[in-house]
């Protein structure tokens, strides 16, 4: 309503856009107050409320307090008799109770919680009918005991009350395989195990059967391989109460080959980052996929930031491109320096809405020293290498990553005063020195601190001698493999290895080696799935198929 003021100022009027308001305690609402004509001397309003115990009023915010009503009235601060008014109702908040369960079921020894929503606010009080079956505590119930028993929740004040009826059974015993999928060859056995709890009732055991017995046969948990193909394993309990089961695959090697590759290095690092990173990843290291001095070090620092590593030609890749900007990282570091990835690369990158980060020396050595600055050296370990050998840093790379050691770069005679001074500066007690004399000599060796050297006839052969000094903290259930002549698909696939709490071994497609082959043989028998970085021409099914046929 509005009303005209005092005859001082004829023409001024309040108007209110609202006459009425219900509310509920708690509930707040606004008020607008409009003055005409616009142009009045005095725009400043008076807001007062008729009864502040039931609303208060803020510059037109209402506020109910308590039930009842009360007028809020608007006026001129300027003492003529210009006014309006709004009539507002507050009511109580309606009663509610409501419990989350009316009824449920529970094992003998097993818990529950119910909860309970009331309004307005109050506490509540909980009660079973019968104890001895199930207790109740604050509306946590545990069941004691077959039977039903009625759980109770009252309201404080006593004017409401909510049930839940609850049937206790004996407790159902629930089985576990310790492997949900396998992989087997033709005529090889794996074990499977099963865990079961509670124990079965006493009237009760286990049973084992093949949806396909042709393909997998069982006996006792003892899985075997008959043909190609695949089968359901299941374990049940003889009462029927429950069972788990466990996929089977029989394959020509025995093993789930996941094969990560494409068209050239740049795609394949791509595909890499794809398997490992399928929602996206906030980092990204960068490396170029034409050399590999600045690179060798960039794993633990990947893995750090839970960051994929990408390749670069001179020019960004379109797909490599494309994974960026699917991955979405707020940063990139980048790895060496223009004269491996361009600064107009890094301006594309910085266009794109990304930082960039760029670790670089000025020779491969101390770009090493500046990655292994950016990882710490809280892991008090180190991994030294020959900055000309490519397969021995690569090798130890996802070890390294895995364990936060820094991968730092030789000379083969000259320990480079940027690694000499950064390994002094740093409380380092161990240090792998990967390669023999012919690699990293003696006399640079004696400069590190509790030295011990990994060494092999070739590259092959120290890659599985990396492998069996660390092969106690790996999983090799799952196990990397890439080329070894070549660097770029183990650069890109070292990351993914550490993720996967693995390793990588090199193959020498043309003529696998026997030290890689009686490793596997003797040391993967328990391994399932096999990363495969490559396509055929790189690593083939062939070499595959040999490495896990025996």
């Amino acid at each position: 309503m509005s009303i005209p003021v005092a005859a001082d100022n004829p023409s001024t009027t309040i108007s209110l856009d609202k006459s009425t308001i219900v509310l509920t305690v708690g509930q707040t609402d606004t008020i607008t107050a409009t003055v005409l004509p616009a142009g009045a001397a005095d725009q400043n309003l008076t807001w007062i409320s008729s009864n502040p115990n039931v609303v208060k009023v803020f510059n037109g915010l209402v506020m109910a307090l308590s039930e009842g009503t009360a007028y809020i009235n608007v006026m001129n601060p300027s003492g003529n008799s210009s006014y309006a008014s709004c009539y507002v109702i507050v009511k109580k908040p309606d009663s509610t109770m409501e419990i989350n369960k009316s009824s449920l079921t529970l094992s003998v020894g097993s818990t529950e919680t119910l909860t309970v929503s009331i309004s307005p606010s109050q506490a509540v009080h909980w009660t079973s009918s019968h104890p001895e079956v199930v207790q109740v505590f604050n509306g946590v119930l545990m069941a004691q005991k077959l039977g039903t028993a009625v759980i109770t929740a009252t309201a404080a004040d006593g004017s409401r009350s909510v049930t839940c009826t609850v049937t206790v059974n004996d407790a159902q015993s629930s089985i576990r395989l310790n492997k949900s999928t396998a992989t087997l060859g033709i005529g090889k056995s794996s074990t499977l195990t099963a865990n079961i709890s509670p124990a079965l009732p006493t009237n009760a055991y286990l049973m084992w059967q093949s949806s396909n017995p042709g393909i997998v046969s069982v006996s006792g948990g003892v899985i075997t391989g008959v043909s190609l193909g695949t089968a359901v394993i299941t374990a049940i309990a003889s009462d029927g109460s429950s069972s788990a089961t466990c996929k089977v695959t029989v394959t020509a090697s025995g093993v789930n080959p996941i094969r990560l590759g494409g068209a050239n290095r740049y795609e394949t690092s791509v595909q890499i980052a794809k398997q490992g990173w399928p929602n996206g990843s906030a980092y990204i290291v960068l490396a170029t996929g034409n050399n590999y001095p600045d690179a060798l070090s960039a794993a633990p620092l990947a893995q750090k930031y839970n960051a994929p590593i990408l390749l670069t030609d001179k020019t960004l890749p379109q797909v490599t491109l494309n994974e960026i900007t699917r991955l979405k990282p707020t940063q990139i570091f980048i790895c060496g320096g223009t004269g491996a990835i361009s600064k107009t690369i890094e301006n594309q990158l910085n266009g794109m809405g990304i930082l960039t980060e760029r670790l670089e020396g000025k020779d491969r050595y101390e770009t090493s020293v500046e990655i292994a600055k950016k990882l710490g050296s809280e892991s008090g370990e180190l991994v030294l290498v020959n900055g000309y050998e490519w397969s021995d840093a690569l090798s130890a790379s996802p070890i390294a990553a895995q364990k936060g050691i820094p991968i730092l770069l030789t000379d083969k005679s000259t320990f480079p005063d940027s690694v000499k001074s950064f390994v002094k500066s740093n409380s380092f007690y161990t240090t792998y020195v990967l390669g023999g004399t012919d690699l990293i000599s003696n006399q640079v060796k004696n400069q590190l601190p509790g030295s011990v050297r990994i060494d092999g006839t070739n590259k092959y052969e120290r890659n599985i001698n990396i492998l069996k000094k660390f092969e106690d903290s790996l999983d090799l259930e799952k196990i990397c493999i890439a080329t070894g002549a070549d660097f770029p698909d183990a650069l890109s696939g070292s990351v993914l290895a550490a993720n996967l709490s693995t390793a990588i071994v090199l193959v020498d497609n043309a003529s696998l080696k026997s030290v890689t082959t009686q490793y596997v043989t003797n040391s993967l028998q328990q391994t399932n799935d096999v990363y495969v970085f490559g396509l055929q021409g790189v690593v083939s099914d062939t070499v595959v198929n040999k490495l896990f046929a025996n």
